[in-house]
């Protein structure tokens, strides 16, 4: 059997040849579509996803050496193999310099051209290794510059802070380990050098977690558990910011009136980390929303099938159209202003993605544009996706 059930064509003006070609290919697991000249091979090419042509040179209507460029040109990722009975080694050399990926005289040894497809295939495979490493490096320079400056601003503050507590040139070390730390002075140095250690925690921490889930080391503890419990929960763990900013949380009712029946659910779950993720999302409107803004949040059984759906809607900023599809993206940030002022490294919406995805659920968001607020939703299975 074939490493890999590619797609090939095969486009020869001889009835017996393409049959022969695509019993012998599909007898290798191949999928073989064909065409009766280059006119209908392109045309499939173009409508298709074909990852290899067979193409005879010699045909009617339109010669392969004119199929080879027409089909590098609409899909240049499509390797070619060019075939002739009547091969010169001018033939060849032009074939190859439009971009074919062999050439082969007929009649076909059988053996011969299965050899030729494994090369294609193996060489895809290295092409496509190859596109990974160079996004590998792409997201590791990006990861790299990220790490680097989220981790300098809260090292900053606290060296800072240190400094202060202990910089005296008439006080000797002794002397400054008894003085006293319950100063206002002191307290709100001490209190500086708390929150910018828990940022730094918090960063490592989601950093951990995600490689763990991106690697499938992760394992979820699944338990029955209430709804109401958490959305208690959720609600109390960002209660402090929502205070700092002045927000209003409403819950089982959206900010357009509509109301959701306060019907307790118990759903099979790993209960921290639907916590944490609806947390991450409440915690994500209220940075984007102004301050005295209003955020919904509402739980609601889907209408087919045994899910659950969680809303978290919010009447902040909103979402570009364009970048609705990227805000769950590994590093991803919309607004930079708000990312220095709050910090981060820009995974907590993927952490989101990911616990949605080990739950067997979905998460999307919605939103009319900028200035129109966001909803972001997801769904998990009731049962645990049993």
């Amino acid at each position: 059997m074939a490493e890999k059930k590619l797609k090939i064509l095969v486009i020869d003006d001889e009835e017996g040849l393409r049959d022969m070609l695509s019993f012998a290919l599909t007898q290798e697991g191949y999928t073989v579509l064909t065409a009766k000249n280059g006119r209908e091979g392109i045309e499939k090419v173009t409508k298709g996803e074909i990852d290899i042509v067979i193409s005879d040179i010699k045909m009617p209507e339109m010669d392969g050496i004119t199929v080879l460029g027409k089909i590098k040109e609409i899909k240049p990722e499509v390797e070619v193999i060019l075939a002739t009975g009547y091969g010169t080694m001018e033939t060849a050399i032009e074939s190859l310099r439009k971009g074919a990926y062999d050439y082969i005289n007929k009649p076909f040894n059988i053996d011969e051209l299965l050899f030729l497809i494994k090369k294609i295939v193996s060489t895809k495979q290295l092409k496509s290794q190859l596109v990974d490493l160079k996004e590998f490096d792409k997201l590791k320079d990006e990861f790299l510059a990220t790490i680097s400056h989220e981790f300098r601003t809260p090292l900053t503050s606290i060296l800072g802070a240190i400094e202060l507590l202990t910089d005296s040139e008439t006080i000797d070390n002794e002397e400054r380990l008894k003085r006293p730390a319950d100063t206002p002075e002191s307290m709100k140095l001490l209190g500086i050098i708390k929150r910018q250690t828990e940022r730094i925690r918090g960063l490592v921490n989601n950093l951990l977690d995600f490689a763990k889930m991106a690697t499938g080391f992760w394992e979820l503890k699944k338990q029955d558990v209430s709804v109401n419990k958490i959305f208690d929960d959720a609600v109390k763990n960002i209660s402090l910011l929502a205070e700092r900013r002045k927000t209003e949380i409403s819950r089982q009712i959206s900010l357009e009136g509509k109301q959701f029946p306060a019907v307790d659910i118990i759903v099979n779950c790993d209960y921290e980390q639907i916590s944490r993720l609806l947390t991450n999302l409440l915690s994500n409107s209220i940075k984007y929303t102004q301050e005295s803004g209003k955020i919904a949040l509402w739980y609601e059984k889907t209408p087919v099938g045994n899910e659950i759906m969680f809303t978290v809607e919010d009447n902040g900023k909103g979402i570009a159209k364009e970048n609705l599809e990227k805000v769950f993206d590994r590093f991803y940030r919309v607004d930079q202003s708000l990312i220095r002022e709050e910090g981060g490294v820009g995974l907590g919406l993927s952490i989101c993605r990911k616990i949605v995805e080990l739950h067997k659920g979905k998460i999307w968001v919605e939103s009319e544009g900028l200035g129109k607020g966001s909803r972001f939703i997801f769904t998990i299975p009731i049962n645990g996706g049993l």
